[in-house]
């Protein structure tokens, strides 16, 4: 009975080591992420992005948005923008915060980018003719940053957070007021923060 009760334990043991050990119970690692920024949305912005990882742990990402917001009955602000990042790992390839949490990971990175902005701007001018002036501004924004990646649930709801700086330099074609700091239309150093979330596949 003793070599038996013996025996049953020593089985369950094995049992249990394999099913810890079993990549079966990791969650997914996944290869592609869909993002959308909604702090842009109150900026009446749709940005979407799309992240794909690379044989070298590294990944791509490409981020495209449109802008369309209205002021006194017009069309005031049309315009879209462009980007490319290369998100190089600072974790190599480590994919779990601990043991404890292994339905949960990490990517943190550093990540040079591109950016291209157009706008069209449109400003009513009150005077004894009603008249609308245009500008039309075209910039390139490029610089480095630093960002995490954070997902749950199984590794599919992810949410990201970027943060860097960078050289902007922008034509102007209009009202020069949109060329200060904070306009779309700046040229200068400039700071880069974004967050967005979104679902891996």
């Amino acid at each position: 009975m003793k070599l038996l009760l013996m025996l049953l334990s020593c089985i369950g043991f094995i049992e249990n080591s394999i099913a810890q050990d079993n990549p079966l119970n990791e969650p997914k690692k996944r290869d592609d992420y869909f993002y959308v920024a909604p702090v842009d949305l109150f900026l009446n912005t749709i940005q979407l992005g799309y992240e794909k990882r690379l044989k070298n742990h590294n990944t791509i990402a490409l981020f495209g948005g449109f802008k369309m917001s209205k002021k006194d009955e017009i069309i005031n602000r049309l315009g879209g923008s462009g980007e490319l990042q290369y998100r190089i790992n600072l974790l190599y390839n480590k994919e779990a915060l601990s043991s404890v949490a292994r339905k949960y990971s990490t990517f943190a990175y550093f990540a040079p980018f591109v950016q291209y902005k157009y706008e069209d701007i449109k400003d009513n001018i009150v005077g004894d003719v009603l008249k609308t002036e245009n500008t039309f501004v075209n910039s390139g924004f490029g610089g480095l940053g630093f960002g995490c990646r954070l997902t749950a649930l199984e590794n599919r709801f992810c949410f990201n957070l970027y943060a860097g700086g960078g050289l902007r330099y922008s034509d102007v074609n209009g009202n020069k007021k949109y060329a200060d700091f904070l306009q779309v239309g700046y040229t200068g150093i400039a700071p880069k923060i974004s967050f967005q979330i979104g679902i891996a596949f």
